[in-house]
């Protein structure tokens, strides 16, 4: 923590007057950034960049259940033509639909779980958000210009959330 004007100093409106050490912020906002591109990678998106649209069925893992489910749906198709012309047994064409709906259920997850990784995404992308709204809160800015009138804080000290360090009145030239 660091004040950066004392009494008397004339301060601009949007001037820092007091900073408080940023790099356990920075070390966050790191860190919330390598989540989001893992985040991206398990969707099959570049690891950095603003567009989060995938398309689920591009995922290695939907396209993996999908490409199973195509082969069972054939499987038993093929097994049910075969069985009408009485080739093939009921008990095949039963064990070809349990495999068929084995795989379309696999499928189903596969597209559940891509939903869940971006509802991650959009988790990890507002973690993002709100660790840089922490760094920006790092710097106590003055909110209009004026001369600061006290010094309510010294660097080092710790303060609460909300607690005054410095008092900045506005000079009027016209009144005294």
């Amino acid at each position: 923590h660091s004040i950066l004007v004392d009494l008397g100093t004339e301060v601009a409106e949007g001037q820092v007057i007091a900073r408080i050490d940023p790099v356990d912020y920075e070390l966050q906002i790191r860190q919330a950034e390598a989540l989001l591109a893992q985040a991206r990678a398990r969707l099959a998106l570049p690891l950095e960049g603003d567009d989060d649209r995938g398309d689920p069925e591009q995922t290695s893992t939907v396209k993996q259940t999908r490409a199973v489910l195509d082969e069972a749906q054939k499987n038993r198709d093929r097994i049910r033509r075969l069985s009408q012309q009485g080739i093939i047994s009921d008990s095949e064409v039963e064990t070809a639909d349990a495999a068929y709906e084995v795989a379309l259920s696999r499928y189903q997850d596969a597209l559940a779980e891509v939903r869940q990784r971006q509802a991650l995404l959009i988790q990890r992308r507002a973690e993002v958000a709100s660790a840089r709204q922490q760094w920006q809160d790092t710097r106590i800015l003055a909110p209009f210009a004026g001369v600061v009138q006290e010094r309510r804080a010294s660097p080092g000290e710790y303060l609460t959330v909300g607690a005054p360090n410095a008092t900045i009145v506005r000079v009027d030239p016209r009144r005294l």
